[in-house]
């Protein structure tokens, strides 16, 4: 059965940051809080970054389990604390009364990580009433704690303006995937003068008659209108004392929502160029130290911030953040991955777009060293080491090429070689790097004109001519690896010059005096076949798929020494 996906979604860290300074202030219970989210206090430090939404939801359970039922009311307080305004600045310059804001509650979210709707029903001085379209999960809204987050959040927009905090009334909505809330808020008493002198008003025929009785009625008039004139200007004079201690609390709100912007951007324009070390991406991945680099991207270490996980995340380089080869080609590789999921293929875990639109891309963490390491220091390999990688890579082509998906780059820089979650003493062999992968059924956008995609020394000659391609083309790049995995070098262009007969044997762990002399013994018959099988110039002469070239490798057995020092054929390759 086919399980629906709802989109992740995200929310502003200023959500967290208010039941961490609640949780602090009320049993200095913050440090703790953030612990058992996985958060680090820089994580929610600037309260514009974003985090996802399952950890709001976790952090709302949480601060209900530590301060009780009444703790997300009494912590929206300090959604509008000093150092938690910057993520109103935006809506602030916008916005000039509270039901405008109000109208648009979702827009301290970034496009790219929102997964609610609002929608305004009713408005006007003093009352708004509005509707949320709810995308992600509803696994998430089971409990009803995010409504009644957002209705506290809803209850201290007003509060924003200078007016005290409103009333929030939450409606049952007539759709599953909406909620309906009423937020009223009192107004300054500008009517309270004119209130004043109706009430007065109303009370002079009472007047009249009462004075009436003492003095002559033109006098009883004149008291009576004097009253009602000090009891109006009375009220006056309270109404405009209202109105300007509101205007000065809303000046006070924006000045100081102001500074506290310009405070972030200085914190940010603070940090070390080009280090993104420290910083939360897509409010779901926190940067640790950088593994790596190239022409268009930096991979960092990083942690999932919901559950602590290690991964690995791609960023392209500002640079080349809204370049369409470069996004496109990232864009490609999450695709590929997704498709070819294999224990010996690394793990993609997510993929999309932080705020400013750079393309990110998730993956597991891989701890090893590639194979071009690996034979860099062993030089050559033996057919014993040989084997169990070569069977590995294969099963990843193999699950590769039925998603299809062709790789185009497959070389020993690309296979990682990382410890075996069931032996200590084993490693296994990971295939990465899907770039400029090609998928089967979508039109190839990213080929520049004239310049082949893929490594000199392992693209298939076909590749190299920018000829169409399809799985044997990696089946070639494929014996070049086992090639250089015995050789220690990639194989020579020239097909004919693969092994040179003329030459004295070499043995096993000995290095060759130039990159002519290459010698037939240091590789064993069998694997002699399969490499010269796999490195055909003519696709039609190489292995038909990754699965005859497995089904071959599985039938060798590792040569024993004395073949390899001999040159002696095994039983094997005899028959």
């Amino acid at each position: 059965m086919h399980q629906r996906s709802f989109p992740k979604g995200q929310a502003a860290a200023s959500k967290l940051k208010a039941l961490h300074l609640h949780l602090e202030a009320n049993g200095g219970q913050g440090a703790d809080f953030l612990a058992e989210l996985h958060l680090h206090a820089s994580d929610i430090a600037d309260e514009t970054h974003l985090l996802p939404l399952s950890t709001l939801h976790e952090g709302l359970k949480l601060a209900v389990k530590k301060g009780g039922a009444g703790t997300i009311a009494a912590a929206a307080e300090r959604l509008v604390a000093r150092e938690n305004l910057g993520v109103w600045m935006r809506s602030l310059r916008t916005a000039r009364v509270p039901e405008e804001l109000l109208g648009r509650i979702d827009a301290t979210e970034s496009e790219y990580g929102r997964t609610t709707r609002w929608e305004t029903l009713s408005s006007g001085p003093g009352a708004w009433s509005g509707r949320v379209y709810i995308a992600h999960d509803p696994m998430l809204e089971e409990d009803g704690l995010m409504k009644e987050a957002r209705a506290a959040e809803l209850s201290m927009v007003p509060t924003l303006f200078g007016y005290p905090r409103g009333d929030v009334e939450i409606v049952p909505a007539d759709k599953p995937e909406a909620q309906e809330f009423r937020v009223r808020w009192r107004l300054p008493r500008q009517g309270r003068a004119t209130l004043a002198l109706y009430a007065l008003a109303g009370g002079v025929p009472g007047v009249v008659v009462i004075l009436s009785g003492v003095y002559p009625p033109a006098v009883s008039a004149l008291v009576s209108a004097a009253c009602v004139g000090v009891g109006a200007a009375f009220g006056h004079q309270r109404t405009l004392s209202e109105q300007r201690a509101l205007v000065a609390r809303a000046q006070d709100i924006r000045v100081r929502a102001l500074e506290r912007s310009l405070e972030l951007k200085e914190a940010v324009e603070g940090g070390a160029a080009g280090d993104l070390s420290g910083s939360v991406v897509a409010g779901l991945y926190r940067l640790g130290k950088r593994m790596g680099s190239g022409a268009s991207g930096v991979i960092y270490e990083a942690i999932r911030i919901g559950d602590g996980t290690p991964v690995a995340i791609k960023l392209l380089r500002a640079a080349a953040a809204h370049d369409t080869v470069a996004s496109d080609r990232l864009r490609r590789e999450a695709e590929a991955l997704g498709l070819a999921w294999h224990p010996n293929v690394v793990e993609v875990l997510d993929h999309g777009h932080i705020a400013d639109g750079t393309s990110y891309l998730v993956m597991e963490l891989l701890r090893g060293d590639s194979l071009a390491t690996h034979i860099k220091e062993r030089v050559r390999l033996s057919p014993d080491e040989v084997l169990p990688i070569a069977i590995e890579v294969c099963e990843a082509l193999s699950a590769i090429h039925a998603a299809g998906v062709v790789h185009r780059d497959i070389k020993p820089s690309n296979i990682m070689l990382v410890p075996h979650p069931d032996a200590k003493d084993k490693l296994r062999a990971k295939v990465l790097d899907f770039g400029i992968a090609k998928v089967e059924w979508e039109e190839m956008r990213i080929t520049s004109t004239g310049s082949p995609l893929g490594t000199p020394g392992y693209m298939s000659p076909e590749q190299e001519a920018g000829d169409p391609l399809d799985a044997r083309s990696d089946l070639y790049a494929f014996g070049a690896v086992l090639y250089e995995c015995f050789m220690g070098e990639p194989p020579p262009l020239a097909a004919a010059s693969l092994w040179r007969v003329d030459e004295p044997p070499l043995q096993l762990g000995a290095q060759a005096d130039s990159g002519v002399h290459r010698a037939q013994t240091p590789v064993p018959p069998e694997w002699r076949e399969v490499i010269e099988c796999a490195l055909e110039p003519d696709k039609e002469e190489r292995y038909p798929d990754a699965r005859a070239v497995l089904a071959t490798l599985r039938a060798l057995s590792p040569a024993r020494p004395d073949e390899v020092a001999s040159g002696v054929p095994s039983e094997r390759s005899k028959g």
